[in-house]
């Protein structure tokens, strides 16, 4: 619009912000993690004073589009790989400062080490290791990196941790596994594994099949119940006409529409366990959370409360009396809380996803026995049938040493903790669902979902790889929650184990092309060129998922096996409860809620063409 009105001589500026000093409700969610990334790639925050100013010079400079944001531009020639495309034509970059110990490559680092003693040869990898952290960390010196402080206490997160093994990848001259800082715990850790890892010729560390190997757990020994789970006297196996709803996961994406439809449906009060210091905050939180998925105006609020708790500690969070309170008084437990992390291990998953599991359980089994619903992953298979059938609800699951992943790993444990639990008698539901996308109304959907920050990535990017596919089994968010809602209810199908599934694929080759239809210009390259384009911006949404895209994108079919839904079918037929193809139309409804609230950037030369066209039409005629 701005470009549209300057060729008319029309006054407007649009003005591109960076990050301002002052917090908002945009940027209030921040850690301190984020804001030294930010300040890593040149990025200095706004103060209120310099961004008026900027907003004054911005509406005298007579651009119709102006970015403002101070630069960093000694930090950006210190990382020149890492300047985002449309700022190296700002930076001279002069030739690179050699870091010390950290790019003498392969053979260079694996000598050297021969000639020392084992003393010294852990001295200098510690060395390699503490100074990419601190490179990392944006400190100045590695002297205040410990050896045995954990990398979480450190500040790192999901994006940190795998920009530290991109840089020991290049340090020692070998792709090292994404997982590898969750998987070390601590500096030390880490470099006792590079260490062996360089000795043994890169296979010190890996198994029989030449996977990376992960810290041992005994899956055996998890798969254990306590004796007092078990059912009482009394037995509800069917909530049908509820008074009041447990409901876990409420914060999150799939729980926002269960809030909703479960007031739809029912007459209960649902009671949401929220970790937060206090009810004004958890309130807070679960207002955020309903207004976001823009489902906040269809609820009735007065049938809304909170539950002060925390799915990773004994009794849920709570006191032993307030446990025993909520035990007699809930008629039945939707379980649909879980922290989703793709690269954190079992060990850091399992209280939350186990232990909250066995909690729930033991809540719903203490007094009256009431049915429980639990929410699971289709990621609880290890691969396709040896038929290669579509696997059913009674195909084997497992093992969890072959599952991908520490996330699927503890949702294999918990479903195996809910069978011991419904051999001894308690109604418990399972509902294992795919890849769930937004509603099918508004289009709202979460943003920190695999595929969404994967094509968030192609975007920032500018380009796919050549050759993309893999198919994706996107569910509707909002099937999903009315499936589980009718069949929870019913006393056909309570108790039973149902798969939330699409048939109907659709390949990240097909959301390409959609985006480049809707306007995104979009460039093939090779997959080298490609990953060269995501890797020089260390803002890409793509970075710390890097290797599983890769894996999806080139091998997605076997990656992902066939689920058969013929029960889920056959149960919801007549209810008008269908789960739908990802047409064209629908998925541009999702491109279309994340344009609104910023996810995804406008589509800038289609949206400028499409504006021009009228004018030039009009001077050519």
């Amino acid at each position: 619009l701005a470009h549209h009105r300057h060729t008319q001589g029309l006054p407007a500026t649009s003005i591109a912000w960076g990050l301002w000093k002052q917090a908002t409700g945009i940027t209030g969610h921040l850690e301190e993690a984020d804001l030294r990334r930010i300040a890593r790639a040149g990025l200095r925050p706004i103060e209120r004073e310099h961004g008026l100013a900027m907003f004054d010079a911005a509406l005298a400079s007579g651009h119709p589009v102006v970015v403002a944001t101070p630069l960093n531009i000694s930090t950006l020639r210190e990382n020149p790989d890492q300047v985002p495309f449309v700022l190296r034509e700002l930076v001279r970059t002069p030739a690179r400062r050699v870091a010390q110990n950290t790019d003498s490559g392969l053979a260079s680092l694996t000598g050297r080490l021969a000639s020392l003693d084992e003393k010294e040869q852990r001295r200098l990898i510690l060395g390699v290791v503490t100074t990419e952290v601190a490179a990392v960390l944006g400190l100045e010196e590695s002297r205040g990196v410990g050896a045995d402080q954990q990398f979480p206490d450190l500040g790192f997160d999901s994006l940190t941790s795998v920009e530290l093994r991109n840089r020991l990848s290049s340090a020692i001259g070998r792709r090292l596994p994404a997982t590898l800082v969750f998987d070390r715990p601590t500096p030390g850790a880490l470099a006792e594994f590079l260490r062996g890892e360089l000795l043994a010729g890169g296979t010190s560390a890996r198994s029989a099949d030449g996977t990376s190997a992960r810290r041992e757990v005994d899956f055996a020994a998890e798969i254990r119940l306590p004796d007092d789970v078990r059912p009482a006297d009394e037995v509800v196996r069917v909530a049908d006409d509820p008074d009041e709803i447990l409901l876990t996961g409420a914060t999150g994406f799939l729980g926002a529409f269960l809030v909703r439809d479960l007031l739809r449906s029912t007459r209960a009060t649902v009671r949401c366990l929220v970790r937060a210091p206090d009810e004004a905050t958890a309130r807070e939180r679960l207002r955020a959370n309903l207004e976001w998925y823009r489902v906040w105006d269809e609820v009735d609020r007065e049938r809304i409360s909170v539950v002060l708790g925390d799915l990773a500690a004994p009794r849920l969070g709570l006191s032993e009396e307030d446990f025993d309170d909520l035990a007699k008084t809930v008629d039945v437990v939707y379980h649909a809380g879980a922290t989703v992390n793709w690269l954190y291990p079992y060990a850091e998953l399992r209280a939350p996803n186990v232990g909250g599991t066995e909690e729930v359980l033991r809540l719903a089994s203490r007094h009256r026995t009431v049915p429980v619903h639990y929410v699971s992953s289709t990621g609880v298979f290890a691969g396709a049938s040896p038929d290669g059938t579509a696997l059913s609800v009674d195909a084997p699951t497992g093992p969890g040493e072959a599952l991908p992943t520490g996330y699927v790993q503890s949702k294999w444990v918990a479903e195996r903790l809910i069978g011991l639990a419904r051999e001894r008698g308690l109604p418990v539901s399972v509902f294992r669902v795919d890849v769930i996308c937004g509603d099918r109304v508004n289009g709202a959907c979460q943003t920190r979902d695999f595929v969404w920050l994967s094509l968030k990535g192609l975007l920032q990017a500018g380009a796919f790889p050549r050759g993309v596919g893999g198919t994706l089994h996107l569910v509707p968010v909002d099937y999903v929650s009315a499936a589980i809602v009718n069949l929870s209810a019913r006393p056909d199908t309570a108790g039973r184990t149902f798969h939330l599934y699409n048939r109907n694929g659709v390949g990240f080759d097909d959301c390409v092309e959609h985006l480049r239809a809707l306007g995104h210009p979009l460039r093939e390259r090779d997959w080298d060129g490609w990953r060269e384009l995501v890797n020089a911006d260390r803002g890409n949404a793509m970075i710390p998922l890097l290797d599983a895209f890769e894996l999806m994108a080139t091998d997605g079919d076997d990656f992902y096996p066939e689920i058969d839904v013929t029960d889920t079918e056959l149960a919801l037929r007549g209810t008008g409860i269908d789960c739908p193809p990802i047409s064209r139309d629908l998925f541009t409804t999702y491109v279309n809620f994340f344009r609104e609230v910023g996810y995804f950037p406008a589509p800038p030369v289609a949206a400028d063409e499409k504006l021009r066209r009228p004018v030039e039409e009009s001077m050519t005629s």
